[in-house]
């Protein structure tokens, strides 16, 4: 049975819900996980992998997510890393105009602290799904923005492909645990 450490940092929640959604589908399908804000220091040693998840304001991760990427990198042994991003567009449903976010997936970068997984750890994977936007969560003049991007509020999480992408997780853990010494 894997163990997996799942962090997150959210700013309204909606990252949150999507850990704690990965981890009720990592438990289904037979893992052990613990779900921790990445504010929490965890021993790594005791888990297989870790799942890395943060919401995305100003093209990186919140400084919680940073802080627990900085830990992990200087760990001594450091497990397979995947890692997710929350912001208003993902790979399979978005919160702005289909025109702009087809733009935004052809020309965006990862966040810099995603790279910096990718060059410094084992990162198997990186995500990115939209998440939620409520007409409250932002100022005027970015509320202003994201009407001049098509914005629709509401909730863009795509459970299905958040919930596919998690028993992906369990089966390559899976496999590489029963094919290990």
């Amino acid at each position: 049975m894997p163990r997996i450490l799942i962090e997150y940092a959210s700013a309204k929640g909606s990252t949150e819900g999507i850990a704690r959604r990965i981890g009720e589908c990592c438990e289904n399908l037979g893992a052990d996980t613990k779900i921790v804000s990445a504010e929490q220091d965890s021993d790594l040693g005791r888990f297989d992998a870790v799942i890395l998840g943060s919401a995305v304001h100003d093209r990186d991760w919140l400084p919680p997510a940073r802080t627990a990427v900085d830990r992990l990198l200087a760990g001594e042994q450091v497990p397979p890393v995947w890692a997710f991003s929350v912001s208003t567009w993902g790979e399979t449903s978005s919160l702005v105009a289909d025109r702009l976010t087809r733009r935004i997936r052809a020309t965006a970068r990862e966040p810099n602290t995603v790279a910096r997984l990718r060059s410094g750890s084992d990162l198997r994977d990186h995500r990115q799904f939209a998440g939620v936007v409520r007409r409250g969560d932002w100022p005027l003049f970015g509320r202003c923005v994201f009407a001049l991007m098509g914005g629709k509020y509401g909730d863009a999480r795509d459970w299905s492909d958040i919930e596919q992408w998690a028993e992906g997780i369990v089966t390559n853990l899976r496999n590489e645990l029963e094919n290990s010494p």
